[in-house]
């Protein structure tokens, strides 16, 4: 371990050369998730709850302020 950190600090343009790649795929990896699985999530949670205030009746600004309303816990 110690001769691969004398050698990265030799090297130091050549070692963040080596460490670019796998960073990349972790960024895109997880901006990935983000964008294709919670944004969509969300959008679609919030458009459920608007199409149930619809068809319920109930005030359209409870959904806004409390956007979780449907989930009830005891616990507070």
């Amino acid at each position: 371990m110690s001769k691969l950190r004398s050698l990265m600090l030799e090297y130091p343009l050549l070692s963040i050369v080596v460490i670019l790649p796998f960073s990349v795929v972790l960024v895109f990896a997880v901006l990935e998730l983000i964008i294709n699985v919670i944004v969509p999530f969300v959008f679609a949670i919030w458009v459920a709850t608007w199409i149930y205030g619809a068809i319920v009746g109930s005030s359209i600004t409870r959904p806004i302020y409390e956007p979780f309303w449907f989930i009830r816990s005891n616990r507070f």
